[in-house]
């Protein structure tokens, strides 16, 4: 057997594999022998016909052709075998040559990557501070949510009042578009059509208007109205002052409901910042590193887009051939749209499992299988259908796990503050990681 190599772009190999006319000869003459027994062949006893006259009865090429699938895996796993190549997935076959024998085959080859200096990726640290009008602003939201409401049996709308109005609108053919009823503080609140408040100024109690506003987002086109004025309150928002505190919580004074607001709104925007930093930083890696897979992964992780996307649409009680025919759309195309994203979803899970390998992370099997049992008691699922599921869901359970743990260290690296740490010598031993955690529904569904 003579074996050459081509190496062809996005990690694939070519291999052409010839086989000596002396082993083919070999495996045609083991087809005729079970061909021979399996089959009458006038004349002969079952499984003495001579080679000749097998070949004779059913044909050279019927002979050769199941020769060649049963030479096609042997020769593919001796090749493999000698090159030392482990393939990502299943080689796939090109052509096949009758004389000599030759096998064409392209093999994917795992991911690789390279991330470069990773250790020297700086990005300034800077969360924000709550300002002062951040505070005032939630300050005035709970002064509106504790004001007082007093409704009136006579008056006008006047700006400062709350008001209830009810409101029919039609468009220029009568098809009513707008019917309900809508309370809101005159000149403090956004009404529900614009321009509304200039109409409704001034009117009575149970007074009715009727006029024209533009259609909201479109100024060429006009909304007939018709306005009831249904109520009016006088609307009395309390003092900024320590009353208001103790209304609100447990607070004495004004100051200390201020200094709660600070510090709640400091750790959300914090843990918005730490997100925000966290995506910018993977971003930065992968932009940096050099990521090379075989088409065949992307192929594969474009069918889990589109398994998400039909799950989506199923718990909508709707299904994807319905979808693609709302969007006048194949399903050939949908795979393309969906195509960066499915790179982007590559690239990005390769960065965080290679820097993974190289800084030595590793998940705790008491950790991953708490998350399991954890996952275990939230889904439906008969103990035969979790008992097949167990491994994967454990492997994705792992992934995820080990991601989070290496996009934390890269903005631990990323921030500076990430002491030099020895690498773990059982990185090489890691096994690459399934894209996706198992859903409770894809689980709840098994079975």
């Amino acid at each position: 057997m003579r074996i050459t190599t081509e190496t062809l772009p996005q990690r694939q190999v070519a291999l052409t594999i010839e086989v000596d006319p002396e082993r083919v000869e070999k495996a045609m003459r083991q087809v005729a022998r079970r061909f021979a027994e399996r089959y009458d062949i006038p004349g002969f006893r079952r499984g003495k016909a001579p080679y000749e006259i097998v070949v004779r009865t059913f044909g050279r090429e019927v002979i050769f052709e199941e020769a060649v699938e049963a030479l096609g895996q042997e020769v593919y796993r001796e090749a493999l075998d000698q090159l030392g190549l482990d393939p990502y997935g299943p080689g796939r076959l090109e052509r096949v040559d009758p004389e000599p024998l030759t096998f064409h085959v392209i093999i994917p080859l795992k991911p690789e990557v390279r991330l470069g200096d990773y250790r020297s990726l700086r990005l300034p640290y800077e969360p924000p501070e709550p300002t002062e009008e951040e505070i005032m602003e939630i300050l005035e939201r709970l002064r509106r949510d504790n004001a007082i409401i007093e409704p009136l049996s006579e008056g006008v709308a006047e700006p400062g009042m709350m008001v209830t109005v009810a409101l029919r609108a039609t468009d220029a053919e009568g098809k009513t578009v707008l019917e309900d009823e809508f309370s809101f503080v005159l000149g403090q609140e956004e009404p529900p059509l614009p321009g509304l408040e200039e109409r409704i100024a001034g009117m009575a109690l149970n007074e009715t208007r009727t006029f024209e506003l533009p259609w909201p987002g479109d100024e060429s086109r006009v909304l007939q109205v018709e306005a009831t004025l249904t109520g009016i309150s006088r609307y009395v928002l309390p003092d900024l002052d320590d009353a208001l505190a103790q209304t609100v919580g447990d607070f004495e004074t004004l100051e200390e409901l201020k200094a709660k607001i600070r510090q709640d709104l400091a750790a959300h925007q914090r843990r918005q910042y730490d997100a925000e930093y966290a995506e910018r930083a993977l971003e930065t890696l992968v932009e940096q590193a050099e990521v090379e897979f075989p088409p065949q992964m992307l192929e594969e992780e474009i069918d889990d887009l589109v398994e998400e996307l039909k799950d989506s649409l199923r718990r909508r009680g709707k299904d994807l051939e319905s979808y693609l025919k709302e969007r006048n759309q194949t399903l050939e195309a949908l795979r393309e749209e969906l195509r960066p994203q499915a790179e982007r979803r590559i690239r990005r899970g390769l960065v965080l499992y290679q820097l993974a390998r190289e800084e030595g992370l590793s998940v705790p099997e008491e950790v991953v299988e708490e998350e399991v049992q954890a996952l275990r008691q939230r889904v439906q699922a008969s103990e035969e259908a979790w008992k097949r599921l167990r491994p994967e869901v454990s492997a994705t359970i792992r992934s995820r796990l080990l991601a989070r743990q290496a996009l934390e260290r890269l903005v631990e690296i990323a921030r500076g503050d990430l002491a030099v740490a020895m690498k773990s010598e059982s990185a090489d031993a890691m096994e690459m990681p399934v894209r996706e955690e198992a859903s409770a529904s894809q689980i709840s569904g098994s079975g």
